[in-house]
C-alpha cells in the first residue's frame, strides 16, 4: 500500500534541512573534546548531520570567528552551535543533552556549580568555599600614535580558581577599565577618559611568578560606548561581517631590528670601526657569532609565542647584522591581526628584561648599502587555494597593480625610504609583480607556481604597519576586483 504522507514528510525533513547547519567545534589537544567526540559520533549514526571544525586548522579558525562574529559567541571548546540559528551549547554535554540541540530545542546554561557540598547528615560540617586566587591582569592596547605602538598597565585581581580552566568564561567576566587618552594621543585632557574593552586574553608566559599572570587584549571605546577612532579593530570586524571574506586567510612575516635603548643604533655595531660592520652578505640566515647577534632574543620570543598560543612557523637572521625575522603562521583576517600586535608586545617585552629596545623603521640606517624592514603579508581567498589556475593568479596580480598608490597609503609610516632604497623589495612608485621575485610588489612563490594555485606574498608592507588597516585594505580590494571580474572567492 502507497504511503499517503511519505511526500509530506520528506518536504518536512528538507524545511528542516534547511534550517539548520550543525558544527562541533573542536581542538584535538582539547580533553573535553576527546570525551566529546564519541557523543558526535554517537549523534551521526542517529542520522544528525554534524560537521566538525578544527580551530587548529586555518579553515576551521576562519569558521570559528565567523560564528563568533555573526551570533556573538563567546565559547570556547567543545562548542556546538547551529550556523544559520545561532543556537548553541558550550562544553562537554551527555548525548540527551546534545539530540535536543541537534533537533532545535535551546538548551539552558547548566546551574552554577554548588561549592557547599553540605552533608545534610551531617550538621558540624562547614561549607566548602569556592578556592580563590590572585592573579596578574596586564591590559594592553593600541595607541594613537603614528606610527601605532602598544600601551599596557596592570591590574590585581582575585577570582575563583576554577575560572582559570574556563578561559573563555574568565575572558567574559573580565572588567572594562578606563585610562588616560590624553597621554596616548587618543584624547584631549579636558575629556580625557578612554575605555579598555577586553576582546582576547592569553598566559602572559614570560612571566616566572607564582602568581598566575595573563595578557588582556583590548578596544579601545570612548566613554558613550562607540569605538574610538583609533580603534581600527572594530573597523575590521564590521568589515568581517561580510560573509564574502570569510574564506580569506593571512600570514604575516615582521622584520625588526633590535637596538640599543640609549641611541637606537643597531645592537652589536659599536664593536665595529666607525660603529659600521661590514657591507650585508653574510648576515642572512648566518651562523657564527661574527654574522649574527642576540640570537637568543629571537628564539625566546618564538618559544614564548608558542606557549602563549600565538603561532610563530619560524625565525631567521636577516640581511643587515641584528636585524631578525619571525614567520606569524597563517589564519583568519582578525587573528591574523591581533598575533601580530601580540607578538609584537612579547618581543618589546623581551627585548626589554635584557636592556635591548626593537625598532620597526622602515629604513633605520639611511646611510650606506643597508636594507630596510618591512612586514610582508602572504594572503590567499579560498578559490586561490582550492579552484582556481595560473592564469586566474596572473590576473589578481595585473589588477593589484591598478591600486598600488592607494596601498601604500595603508602599508605603514615612513615606507618611502625603504622602497625607495637601492637593495629594498619592490618600487614606491611602480608596481610590479613576478615568479619568485623578491624584487618585486608582489611576489608569486614557487610553490604557487608548482601547484597552480596557493598564495601571494605582499612586499610592500613597512614593519611598522598596523595591520588591521593594511588586511582591511586587503581584503577588500580583493573582493573588489574579484567582483568586478564576476567570480566568487
Amino acid at each position: 500500500m502507497a504511503c499517503k504522507n511519505c511526500k509530506s514528510k520528506k518536504k518536512n525533513e528538507k524545511k528542516n534541512e534547511k534550517k539548520s547547519e550543525l558544527l562541533y567545534i573542536m581542538n584535538p589537544r582539547c580533553g573535553w573534546c576527546k570525551r566529546s567526540d564519541p557523543v558526535v559520533e554517537e549523534l551521526r549514526k542517529d542520522g544528525y548531520n554534524i560537521t566538525t571544525v578544527d580551530v587548529t586548522e586555518p579553515e576551521g579558525q576562519s569558521r570559528t570567528e565567523e560564528m563568533k562574529q555573526k551570533h556573538g559567541a563567546q565559547c570556547g571548546t567543545p562548542m556546538f552551535i547551529d550556523a544559520k540559528s545561532g543556537n548553541m551549547v558550550c562544553g562537554f554535554r551527555e548525548k540527551d543533552v546534545l539530540e535536543k540541540w541537534a533537533k532545535g530545542e535551546e538548551v539552558p546554561a547548566p546551574p552554577a556549580r554548588d561549592f557547599r557540598k553540605v552533608d545534610p547528615n551531617n550538621p558540624t560540617q562547614k561549607p566548602e568555599l569556592p578556592k580563590i586566587q590572585m592573579v596578574k591582569l596586564e591590559y594592553i592596547w593600541v595607541d594613537g600614535g603614528s606610527p601605532a605602538n602598544l600601551r599596557s598597565k596592570v591590574r590585581f585581581e582575585t577570582i575563583q580558581t576554577s575560572m582559570i580552566e574556563n578561559q573563555g568564561e574568565f575572558l567574559k567576566n573580565l572588567p572594562e577599565w578606563s585610562f588616560d587618552g590624553s597621554s596616548t594621543g587618543q584624547a584631549e585632557v579636558d575629556n580625557s577618559d578612554l575605555v579598555l574593552k577586553p576582546v582576547k586574553l592569553l598566559p602572559n608566559t614570560p612571566e616566572r611568578t607564582r602568581t598566575p599572570s595573563f595578557v588582556v587584549f583590548c578596544e579601545v571605546y570612548d566613554t558613550e560606548g562607540n569605538p574610538h577612532k583609533s580603534n581600527k579593530r572594530a573597523s575590521l570586524r564590521e568589515l568581517l561581517k561580510d560573509d564574502k571574506m570569510s574564506g580569506m586567510v593571512f600570514g604575516i612575516e615582521q622584520e625588526y631590528v633590535i637596538t640599543n635603548p640609549t641611541d637606537e643604533h643597531p645592537f652589536g655595531w659599536d664593536q665595529y670601526e666607525n660603529n659600521t660592520p661590514n657591507e650585508q652578505g653574510d648576515y642572512y640566515c648566518g651562523v657564527g657569532a661574527d654574522v649574527t647577534a642576540v640570537r637568543d632574543l629571537s628564539e625566546t620570543h618564538s618559544m614564548i609565542c608558542n606557549s602563549a598560543g600565538i603561532r610563530i612557523a619560524g625565525n631567521n637572521a636577516e640581511v643587515m647584522l641584528s636585524q631578525w625575522e619571525y614567520q606569524l603562521k597563517e589564519t583568519n583576517a582578525l587573528d591574523a591581526c591581533d598575533n601580530l600586535w601580540l607578538s609584537r608586545f612579547f618581543l618589546q617585552r623581551i627585548a626589554e628584561r635584557m636592556k635591548m629596545s626593537i625598532s620597526y623603521s622602515p629604513k633605520l640606517i639611511e646611510e650606506g648599502d643597508w636594507n630596510g624592514s618591512g612586514a610582508h603579508i602572504n594572503f590567499s581567498t579560498k578559490k586561490m587555494r582550492e579552484d582556481t589556475d595560473m592564469s586566474y593568479i596572473l590576473f589578481l596580480c595585473s589588477f593589484l597593480g591598478e591600486s598600488h598608490k592607494e596601498a601604500i597609503s595603508h602599508y605603514g609610516v615612513g615606507n618611502d625610504k625603504r622602497l625607495t632604497g637601492k637593495n629594498e623589495t619592490s618600487s614606491y612608485e611602480e608596481f610590479s609583480w613576478g615568479e619568485m621575485d623578491r624584487s618585486a610588489s608582489i611576489r608569486i612563490p614557487h610553490s604557487t607556481i608548482t601547484k597552480g594555485k596557493g598564495y601571494l606574498e605582499d612586499r610592500r608592507p613597512a614593519a611598522n604597519v598596523d595591520p588591521y588597516e593594511a588586511i582591511g585594505y586587503l581584503s577588500t580590494t580583493l573582493l573588489k576586483i574579484n567582483e568586478e571580474m564576476l567570480i566568487a572567492i
